[in-house]
């Protein structure tokens, strides 16, 4: 058994290498490094975020793919599927990212950017600028919200949002035998759970299903309504999302994942073909809502333990269904 490392190996995850290698001295552990074709020849399992069909196809004892997060959306699908290779992830970053999700809704609504950026001028708003509550921020507490995919991620922010007195509405794209556990009512239509709601948290997985389900013929619907997107920039028809927010029609968005993202040595790109930040309506954030420092070690830990329990029973822990993409 030769298990590949195709990720940035740290310190953390040099540690974590080291204890599966006492533990299993029978199986290789190497490190593939970029244009180590060798590597990927060899390989039975890769731990790696991120394939291309080409290496996938230069893999040909390829059995398990361990990502180590839980979106799957950057991996070959099809070849992945063709050829019957397995793929686990882990999804232990999901309080971090509910934490930004409510960060993000928290400081929209409280104008947390605006008045910090507006007192460094020794600009002043609100009572000691005399003009009172109507040049104030205003709070989500009671506020109808409707969280967009109920996983894990989703079922953090529910659980968040009901500190804030919220009634919270859940959607999800298959029926689901018990209630969930945070939420007022779950919805399989996406309308009737946006409808109601002011705030949107979307979380959902992106999959064939989900790609643009915020189209325009949906958005030009959302009047007045806040989204918050931790899940990825693709779930909303791009074009249609942009103009939603330029022409007023959505009273804004705080936006965490995105359309175009920078390459190896180049940081400066902009996150998408159309100028969000020019919006006063939009807050940005660089895709960063699940990558702290306790969630990378969280996620390292959590795919140790998933290959330690692969390579004692052939079952791990967590693992994809592939039909569904997550």
């Amino acid at each position: 058994m030769h298990v590949c490392f195709k990720t940035p190996m740290g310190r953390r995850w040099r540690e974590a290498l080291a204890t599966l290698k006492k533990a299993f001295p029978e199986v290789r552990f190497s490190e593939c490094l970029p244009g180590d074709a060798r590597s990927l020849e060899n390989a039975d399992v890769l731990v790696a975020g991120e394939l291309s069909r080409e290496e996938i196809q230069a893999a040909p004892h390829l059995k398990m793919v361990f990502v180590p997060y839980a979106g799957v959306d950057a991996l070959p699908h099809s070849e992945i599927q063709r050829r019957g290779i397995r793929v686990c992830n882990v999804h232990v970053n999901a309080p971090f990212v509910a934490e930004r999700a409510i960060a993000l809704a928290l400081a929209f609504y409280g104008k947390i950017i605006p008045y910090h950026q507006d007192l460094k001028r020794f600009q002043w708003h609100g009572y000691w600028a005399g003009l009172g509550t109507k040049d104030t921020w205003t709070s989500i507490r009671g506020r109808s919200c409707a969280v967009i995919g109920t996983g894990e991620i989703g079922k953090c922010i529910a659980r968040h949002l009901t500190f804030f007195e919220c009634p919270v509405v859940g959607f999800k794209k298959h029926p689901v035998k018990n209630p969930l556990k945070n939420f007022d009512a779950v919805m399989f239509d996406l309308w009737e759970a946006v409808k109601e709601s002011e705030l949107i948290f979307v979380c959902l997985p992106l999959t064939p299903e989900t790609r643009g389900i915020f189209n325009e013929s949906i958005l030009k619907q959302m009047a007045g309504k806040f989204i918050v997107n931790v899940g990825r920039g693709e779930l909303l028809e791009e074009k249609a999302f942009f103009e939603s927010l330029k022409d007023g029609i959505l009273k804004g968005a705080a936006i965490d994942a995105w359309y175009a993202y920078p390459g190896p040595g180049n940081a400066r790109v902009p996150p998408s073909r159309y100028p969000f930040h020019e919006l006063e309506n939009v807050l940005l954030s660089p895709h960063v809502a699940g990558f702290t420092p306790e969630a990378a070690a969280r996620n390292i830990e959590a795919t140790i333990e998933n290959i330690r329990a692969f390579l004692e029973t052939g079952l791990p822990k967590w693992e994809v269904d592939l039909r569904a993409m997550y």
